[in-house]
């Protein structure tokens, strides 16, 4: 039977990536802290200084230890591919707002373009950080966190922009709820960054006891920060479906008739 231009293959709702991206790292994160302060409490929390403290880091929790590095790469892994269809579905977003500005429509896709490329590369450097564990090798553990707590923070505040530029944020209810979720979940994550690096600071240089703790749970909070943020998605895809959809119609041909009397003839 052919299969007719524009039938429906697959289709799955939007809020199943939702999912996917939200609660998977979540669970991860969860999960990894939890048994790295059960099953290597000594270790995960030790650090240069031989202070007291009372949570791990993030590095500590999640790429030092079995069986918490392999929990966390799996479901890391897990979400990444929703993330970049996500990423792309977003450029697509703002380019067909209803209400984008039409006086600079070169400047507005490239604006779009790079956005996305930051947040495709924001995901290629969580996972390079998910493989590469600071024990195996510390500089590229480094960079690869340094990558994504840059292109991090400029998605986020590039992308907030674009959507009250876009006029993403004036076509409904649900976006100017997205908005302002945004607005928080980018002004959490840039203030928590910088009481991360003030008490990563404080550590190393007075060496004060449960300094570092504060430290991990900043790292804990930027983390849920940007899983939130980027869940705002829910509402930006409201009620939208993920479709595969057939484009070419009529692509299967009978097989030709052989008849195999004349052969034996």
């Amino acid at each position: 039977m052919a299969i007719n231009d524009g039938d429906e293959l697959i289709s799955v709702p939007f809020k199943a990536c939702v999912f996917l991206i939200g609660v998977l790292p979540s669970s991860a994160l969860f999960l990894c802290v939890s048994l790295a302060m059960l099953l290597h409490w000594d270790d995960s929390t030790r650090t240069h200084c031989g202070v007291d403290n009372l949570f791990p880091s993030v590095s500590a929790a999640v790429a030092s230890y079995a069986p918490e590095k392999y929990i966390w790469r799996f479901l890391i892994g897990l979400h990444a591919t929703p993330r970049l269809f996500i990423a792309l579905a977003l450029r697509n977003f703002f380019l067909s707002s209803p209400l984008r500005p039409y006086t600079s429509p070169r400047w507005y896709t490239w604006a779009c373009n790079i956005a996305c490329f930051i947040n495709l590369l924001e995901n290629f450097f969580l996972l390079a950080l998910t493989c590469i564990s600071s024990v195996e090798d510390y500089g590229l553990h480094k960079a690869s966190f340094t990558g994504f707590v840059i292109t991090s923070v400029i998605y986020m505040v590039l992308s907030t922009w674009m959507f009250d530029y876009s006029g993403r944020r004036r076509t409904s209810v649900l976006g100017e709820k997205s908005f302002q979720y945004k607005v928080m979940c980018c002004t959490g994550e840039v203030t928590l960054l910088i009481l991360a690096m003030y008490f990563f600071y404080r550590h190393n240089t007075y060496c004060e006891p449960y300094v570092y703790s504060m430290f991990a749970l900043c790292e804990y909070a930027i983390i849920i920060f940007n899983i939130l943020f980027h869940a705002t998605v829910h509402y930006d895809f409201h009620s939208k479906r993920i479709s595969l959809n057939s484009i070419v119609g009529n692509m299967y041909e009978p097989l030709p008739l052989h008849n195999y009397e004349e052969k034996r003839t």
